[in-house]
């Protein structure tokens, strides 16, 4: 894996595009049973963590920022066991993203990562620090949901877009 950045990131604008190429597919409604058992599952995204809910599947991580489309979103309750608040502005990954996400994946017990911000980004980060095998769901709005199901070259796709970010502290 490469090294994990010491600083914030921010994307490049004409990068933007490179994120809506899906590395899995898209599916609408329910997620299909041959995902269902992998772990760990990690949920980006209100819509998509209230829609597993919805179908009965606990995300084993969930990133919500308590909006969809810039609105205010109010997702299912769910008995995760911890919920942890980080800050991560939008077109953004907070250093600390990584620290958080990472022991989050770590954990047995469900955890709930709610960010104020904006959590979009934050899929990279959880793709990156995914165990081969375990999936990773976000929406795309009047889509559906992409499944990525974690591997190298998953992993290398989301490193190509983290490493072309711009350092925060050296773009400024």
């Amino acid at each position: 894996m490469p090294e994990i950045p010491d600083t914030d990131l921010r994307l490049k604008e004409g990068d933007r595009r490179e994120l809506k190429q899906t590395l899995g597919p898209v599916v609408e409604g329910e997620l299909p049973e041959k995902y269902r058992e992998r772990r760990p599952i990690i949920s980006v995204g209100d819509v998509v963590t209230d829609t597993l809910l919805e179908q009965g599947i606990r995300p084993d991580v969930g990133i919500v920022d308590g909006k969809t489309q810039r609105d205010d979103y109010e997702f299912r309750e769910w008995d995760e066991e911890e919920t942890v608040r980080i800050e991560n502005p939008p077109s953004e990954i907070k250093k600390e993203a990584w620290e958080i996400i990472g022991k989050a994946i770590e954990r047995e017990e469900k955890v709930m990562v709610y960010v104020e911000g904006e959590e979009d980004m934050l899929s990279l980060v959880a793709i990156a620090l995914c165990p081969d095998e375990g999936i990773v769901i976000y929406g795309i709005p009047g889509e559906g949901m992409v499944i990525n199901v974690v591997s190298e070259y998953v992993k290398e796709k989301a490193w190509e877009i983290i490493n072309k970010m711009i350092k925060i502290d050296e773009g400024r």
